[in-house]
């Protein structure tokens, strides 16, 4: 699973990373701790608009959705998307075969479980600014306003090892794709082994982890604050 994350980029660090205008810069936020559940508009580089980075909303809402009431529920089951399950899923299908993103972050959180509860821990690359998190994408148009909204799910795999030690219940981990195969991923007319093919999780030697304060995951605490990115020591876990 990935529904937290963190972005501390620039316009001009995004533009560098992606070789890619960025129309949206202007709206760029900071974030030291983006809630999926919080529906954060995150930049996102696709070739919707050309190949540029643009701010979707996290939750996708499939074409095919009625009215803003149903929409409103089912994107808080589609902040990501299994990637075993993707070709089947309703929620998915279209968009994994020709809407496919990547989303630039500087970290994801996580918890682990312990003796002594959960602990949450930060992860990070260790030399690129970024993680290049694989997604998908629609683009919703409500009936009512006529209104379209941009809207994208991260893929999430099987964790590799080191995920696998921190996210010791489910096993799971956002997939990423590596900075080559960026424009094979968004290409519209991938076909489905290639697709599958891009699908690997991480290596974890470019991965790096910490564990940071436990105000992280309460409901009441503004946690998108610079202090809930140091590190914490819990001693031994």
């Amino acid at each position: 699973m990935c529904y937290h994350t963190s972005f501390k980029g620039t316009a001009n660090d995004l533009k560098e990373a992606f070789q890619a205008p960025f129309p949206s810069e202007d709206s760029l936020k900071i974030y030291y701790h983006a809630n999926g559940f919080a529906h954060p508009d995150l930049p996102v580089l696709s070739i919707d608009n050309g190949r540029s980075i643009n701010l979707y909303n996290w939750g996708l809402i499939p074409f095919w959705v009625k009215d803003w009431e149903s929409a409103k529920k089912l994107r808080n089951q589609t902040l990501n998307a299994r990637s075993e399950e993707v070709f089947e899923k309703a929620s998915f299908r279209d968009s994994i075969k020709s809407r496919r993103c990547v989303i630039p972050v500087s970290g994801f959180y996580e918890w682990k479980h312990t003796s002594s509860g959960k602990i949450p821990f930060y992860i990070h690359p260790k030399e690129e600014p970024f993680f290049y998190l694989q997604g998908i994408y629609s683009l919703w148009t409500d009936p009512a306003t006529r209104d379209t909204m941009p809207t994208f799910s991260i893929l999430t795999g099987t964790a590799n090892t080191l995920m696998a030690d921190i996210h010791n219940s489910a096993k799971r981990m956002p997939l990423m794709i590596d900075k080559r195969n960026i424009d094979a991923w968004i290409r519209n007319d991938l076909p489905k082994e290639g697709i599958i093919e891009l699908m690997q999780p991480c290596d974890d030697r470019q991965m790096a982890a910490y564990t940071v304060s436990q105000d992280l995951g309460k409901p009441k605490f503004n946690s998108d604050i610079p202090e809930i990115t140091t590190p914490i020591d819990y001693g031994t876990i």
